[in-house]
This record gives structure tokens, C-alpha cells and sequence, in this order.
């Protein structure tokens, strides 16, 4: 009898981030069904997809991300960012599968006001966005070997605003090197949460090296147009991070 390959389950592949993994190629036996084949809100769905495949790796990347769409549509959020991954959470549970899980988390989780948040800081959302992805890494502590990663990127080829804030702060990277980042950690053999970002750094100074014609305002004036709260200092300490990432050198 032949045997099964393991394989590496994304979820949320024909989102930005999950687009990016999937176009990296750098992932090893890499399944990405559609929504159709794989839609997490079913957990009948759920059970029968994971028990039919020989599923050794989760990527869970699936999630409503844009604040907008969450503040707007709270109940699909609530039903993809937190039900969604509960599905997952309860039918490896269920069925004693052996899995490595990446949780893909957000620094929406902190506050946002202060920064330099480590993992060990007081949790309080600032939005619902922030929220649901705070629930989910409840249900994923309900597992024995995971990881959740706390992380805000961006894509350099697709900045889309005319201004950006030159007293907001945040330690986002760029895309593509949160997807090299999820690829060595996938394989370490760490249970926990981890921050992974940059240093401390303005979002006007950020964007402005990848859109030339980028114009400063302050965080106020963005804020003032929104009807939901958006951090002033999400920066996060990822020295832990830099720690084991640095181990990769050596």
C-alpha cells in the first residue's frame, strides 16, 4: 500500500497573505482548497476534510482581516475569525489527529497605545477586528503543538492611500518576508506565542520608501474619518523572535 504524503494545509489561500505562500513555492507539499472544498464554518465540512487527507502542518491564514468589514459585518467575523477556527480546533481535538498549527494573529490584540508590547502584555482590542482574532488564539491554546504568531504586514506593491501617519507606529514588514518568517517557524519546535515584526517605526517613514509620491498627516486626521479605533503605538518587542531567528545563523 502506498503510503500518504504529509501534507501542509493553508487555509485562506486567495487572501493577500495566503496568495503570497502559495506563490512563494518555498512550502513543501502545500494543499489550498477553495472555500467551496473547505469551508471552516462547517465543521461537518471541517471533520471530513481533515480525516480524508494525511494533514501534518495547519497554516491558519483564513480570516476576515479588514477592520472596516469586520466593525461592519461583526457577525461574519465572528463566524470566520472565531467559529471558524474553533471548527478546526475541535475536530483535531475530536479525532486525536498529531498536527503542528501556525496561527496567523494580529498586534490588534494590544492595546495599541504604548507600544513595545511583548507577549506576555495586557490583551485589550481596540476593535473588533482585534477581538475575534483574540478569541481564536483562545481556541488555539486548546491544542498541544501550536504556534500564533502576532504580526502586522503590508504589501510594497500595492499601497493604495494618498497619506499616512507620521506620529502611528507599528513594527509591520513587508509580506514577503512574513511568509520566509512562517516557513522557518513552521519547523521550530516552539509552542507559544511570538511576536514577529521590525523595529519601532512610523507608518508615513514605512510606506514612504515604497511610494515616492506618499503624502504625511497626522494619525488624527485619518482617525477622524473612521467611525472604529485605529492604534497611535502598536509597535511590539520581537526580541524573542530575533533570539530564535538568529539560532537559524549560527
Amino acid at each position: 500500500m502506498k503510503k500518504k504524503k504529509n501534507l501542509t494545509l493553508l487555509t485562506g489561500g486567495s487572501g493577500n497573505l495566503g496568495s503570497e505562500i502559495i506563490k512563494s513555492k518555498i512550502f513543501l507539499n502545500l494543499i489550498y482548497p477553495t472555500k467551496k472544498k473547505l469551508d471552516i464554518t462547517n465543521f461537518t465540512q471541517v471533520e471530513s476534510f481533515l480525516l480524508k487527507k494525511n494533514i501534518t502542518n495547519i497554516i491558519h491564514v483564513a480570516a476576515l482581516a479588514r477592520i472596516r468589514a469586520c466593525e461592519k459585518f461583526k457577525k461574519k467575523a465572528f463566524a470566520i475569525n472565531v467559529l471558524g477556527t474553533k471548527n478546526i480546533v475541535n475536530a483535531i481535538k475530536k479525532n486525536k489527529l498529531v498536527v503542528r498549527f501556525i496561527y496567523i494573529s494580529t498586534d490588534a490584540v494590544y492595546p495599541g497605545k504604548i507600544g513595545n508590547y511583548s507577549e506576555k502584555s495586557r490583551i485589550s482590542p481596540i476593535n473588533y477586528y482585534g477581538m475575534t482574532k483574540y478569541l481564536g488564539e483562545r481556541e488555539i491554546k486548546k491544542l498541544k503543538n501550536y504556534l500564533i504568531i502576532r504580526t502586522r504586514f503590508f504589501n510594497k506593491k500595492k499601497i493604495i492611500f494618498k497619506y499616512s501617519a507620521v506620529d502611528s507606529y507599528s513594527s509591520s514588514i513587508e509580506i514577503s518576508k512574513l511568509v520566509k518568517y512562517i516557513k522557518y517557524l513552521l519547523s521550530y519546535k516552539y509552542t507559544g506565542i511570538i511576536n514577529v515584526g521590525r523595529k519601532k517605526i512610523s507608518d508615513y517613514v514605512l510606506y514612504k520608501k515604497h511610494k515616492k509620491n506618499l503624502k504625511p498627516c497626522l494619525r488624527n486626521k485619518i482617525q477622524s474619518k473612521l467611525n472604529f479605533q485605529i492604534s497611535k503605538d502598536a509597535s511590539m518587542n520581537c526580541s524573542l523572535f530575533s533570539k530564535i531567528f538568529n539560532e537559524k545563523k549560527k
